[in-house]
């Protein structure tokens, strides 16, 4: 018997054909994220990014969309989706380890809450301080409004949100390690996500001890994530034909 074949045999037992709508889905919400973040990105090209609060302002009365793409709005969506992935993740890998996949779901979807709504509400109040702003009639009116909007200005520095995706990076990591495990996924899925679980860790240190570096880290940490996401993604896809394939025979 050839490996493919004893690998397709494997993936089939490890399938429960009930799962494959869900393995499908959870292969499609990888790209549907990496589509968001590449028209967040493609959009911006060539745009001068916000330096000061005042830029920002500006930013939002000239274009509101604009403002949101800078605010990287879409990642509530790209972020809320991707619990569709990790539920895949779950049901796929839970049979190599079912303990440590469950704290892994436990931290994926603590994540996601995390960040979805911490993102959601710091786009909110961006939008509700740049109106207020515009509105305002004396100066010291809109210093108060600069003051409260100094966030906006500081996207390497430790928030909430980062939190949020730090526990998405805890759960990857371990995702990562139960795949060395399994004959779903190949080990390049594996290594990668153990490599981008260390490149996080090491960006959030940064962004405390040397934000310098974390300015650095930061889009090779995002960069190595979205290739993760779509080798998990294939693996998903590839799991929902066996499954698909094993339920006719």
């Amino acid at each position: 018997m050839s490996p493919l074949k004893q690998i397709q045999i494997a993936d089939a037992e490890t399938a429960d054909s009930n799962w494959k709508s869900l393995y499908r889905i959870g292969g499609v919400a990888p790209l549907i994220a990496l589509a968001f973040y590449l028209t967040q990105m493609l959009v911006t090209i060539g745009e001068a990014h916000p330096a000061t609060v005042e830029d920002w302002f500006s930013l939002f009365q000239r274009s509101k969309v604009l403002g949101l793409l800078y605010l990287n709005a879409l990642d509530v969506f790209s972020i809320a989706i991707l619990g569709t992935m990790f539920l895949a993740l779950y049901v796929a890998l839970k049979r190599t380890n079912e303990s440590y996949m469950a704290i892994a779901a436990f931290f994926a979807l603590l994540g996601i809450a995390v960040f979805v709504s911490l993102r959601a509400d710091a786009v909110s109040a961006s939008l509700s301080l740049s109106g207020q702003y515009a509105a305002a009639t004396t100066e010291a009116h809109r210093a108060q409004i600069l003051a409260a909007g100094q966030a906006m200005t500081a996207p390497v520095r430790a928030t909430p949100q980062t939190i949020g995706f730090l526990f998405i990076a805890v759960a990857s990591l371990i995702i990562s390690i139960v795949m060395l495990r399994s004959k779903v996924f190949n080990t390049a899925t594996a290594y990668l996500g153990i490599l981008a679980g260390i490149v996080t860790f090491a960006d959030h240190m940064c962004v405390v001890v040397a934000p310098s570096i974390a300015g650095i880290l930061m889009p090779i940490d995002g960069l190595l994530w979205l290739i993760w996401w779509i080798l998990a993604s294939r693996g998903l896809f590839r799991l929902g034909k066996c499954t698909s394939k094993a339920a006719a025979d």
